[in-house]
């Protein structure tokens, strides 16, 4: 029995023989104040006329000191109309303007926000959608709680999904292990996966109280990795199944398990989800090539070995995934079964104890056909047929052949829907614009499509490029 599994990618060989397959206002103006008509000559300011002169007497004289007094402070106050106003100065005119068109926007802004504020308070939380714009063209909608939609804190959400949790133990000839599991329904099921009862001579679950409970395999599915097991359940807490096609990028999750082994049940992690719908590329038995692809989800929730089979659950606490592996040597990269097509499988096992029919979780690797080794350019290559080794050489070789450009070089077709798209001699060069320098960088370039999907592979021919058209095939 494999015990947990974690997904290592193959790295193959450059030059290892593999199938190929995977509006501004008008200015203010004035009008300038305009000098009187009659001027006084200097002599005339001068020297009054004879008939003017008038010797003052004391009282006269003391009248006219406290009359010119006035007459000298009355020169600047506002209310004399006997003269024009002093005009201010032409910079002092402007930026009075600029003040107050500055003020007047002030003023409009705080009336706008005043009114929202005003309309938030009498209409409530219910008036408003918390909307958050990134981008002119992108606007992200926030899930909000509505009173009536049941959303959790993350600490309730484990709380709730915990309670469906258990551990999963199994002896085997090669002795105990565990992982993870969670009560699927209220007749007793409990989901799992596969690899964790592989070959499993008898099965326990253990439940959040520490309850040991006899279990049964009612059957499972090896290509979706997932399994049926059966305990009383007069004592398991069934949890709430929600659904994946729900999430989004971003939203938080919590995991449920025992990671490494029994002494760390119940371990709880948070994160989010990382991606919604990624077909990845597996390779079980470890031989460098992919066997098949699993459709998952992507989170940065930590996962260990021993998570394998627990529930991920979303901020409702419902199940939304069932953890399946976690990428090797690499930090926050985990994947979980969409509980929508696992859903699917785990009824039929129930049903019938077995799944039949198309998978909707896994399908066979991408193949576009043909086998090939990688080689640099006016490099010489040639292939050993009884060891499947491939020779090169820096120089000219009998038996050998030379590589004109970097990429992979075909050495047969051998699938239908190659045949007469490709000839022997052909270099590979890309796969839809993407250049490839050996058989394992085909290989990932084709595997990032769908089994049935069209894909344009550039080569090399007869000394000039080309492009030829493949639909791609299982394998």
């Amino acid at each position: 029995m494999e015990e947990n599994k974690e997904l290592e990618l193959p790295q193959a060989d450059a030059c290892e023989a593999s199938p190929a397959s995977e509006t501004p206002q008008e200015p203010c103006t004035q009008e300038p104040i305009s000098a009187p008509e009659e001027q006084v000559t200097p002599s005339e300011s001068l020297q009054a006329p004879d008939d003017a002169q008038e010797i003052p007497t004391e009282e006269q004289g003391q009248e006219g000191e406290e009359a010119a007094e006035g007459t000298e402070q009355e020169s600047v106050a506002p209310w004399d109309f006997g003269g024009a106003l002093p005009q201010e100065p032409k910079q002092t005119r402007e930026r009075s303007r600029g003040k107050g068109a500055f003020f007047g926007v002030f003023s409009a802004v705080l009336a706008v926000c005043l009114a929202l504020l005003i309309a938030l308070t009498f209409l409530g939380e219910n008036g408003f959608h918390i909307v958050k714009t990134i981008e002119i063209f992108r606007t992200v909608y926030t899930k909000t709680d509505d009173g009536s939609s049941g959303l959790l804190t993350p600490q309730q959400a484990a709380d709730v999904v915990s309670r469906s949790t258990v551990t999963v133990v199994v002896s085997t000839v090669a002795g105990m292990a565990n992982g993870s599991g969670f009560v699927y329904d209220d007749q007793g099921h409990i989901c799992t996966n596969y690899h964790v009862i592989e070959n499993a001579r008898h099965v326990q679950v253990v439940l959040a109280d520490g309850t040991v409970l006899d279990a049964e395999i009612v059957g499972y599915d090896a290509p979706s990795d997932l399994a049926v097991l059966k305990a009383d359940p007069q004592k398991l807490t069934p949890a709430s199944v929600g659904f994946s096609n729900e999430l989004l990028v971003g939203d938080d999750v919590v995991v449920v398990g025992t990671p490494l082994g029994m002494e760390l049940a119940g371990t709880t992690t948070f994160g989010k989800v990382s991606c919604v719908d990624r077909w990845l590329p597996v390779d079980d038995d470890g031989d460098g090539t992919y066997e098949k692809k699993i459709r998952v989800l992507q989170t940065d929730t930590a996962v260990n070995p021993g998570n394998s089979g627990g529930p991920m659950a979303d901020m409702y606490g419902r199940v939304v995934g069932v953890v399946v592996r976690k990428m090797t040597g690499k930090e926050a990269i985990g994947f979980a079964i969409p509980i929508d097509g696992a859903r699917t499988v785990l009824n039929a096992i129930i049903k019938d104890g077995v799944f039949t029919g198309q998978n909707p979780l896994t399908e066979g690797r991408s193949l576009i056909g043909v086998t090939g080794h990688g080689g640099q350019k006016d490099m010489w290559y040639r292939l050993d047929e009884q060891t499947g080794a491939v020779k090169s050489s820096s120089t000219e070789r009998e038996g050998y052949h030379q590589m004109p450009v970097d990429g992979v070089y075909v050495i047969s077709v051998d699938g239908t829907n190659a045949k007469g798209a490709f000839h022997v001699g052909d270099v590979i060069v890309s796969v839809n614009g993407l250049l490839v320098y050996s058989t394992s960088d085909l290989i990932k370039a084709v595997n990032l499509y769908r089994v049935g999907q069209k894909v344009s592979i550039g080569i090399w021919r007869d000394g000039a490029a080309a492009t030829v058209e493949i639909t791609l095939a299982e394998g």
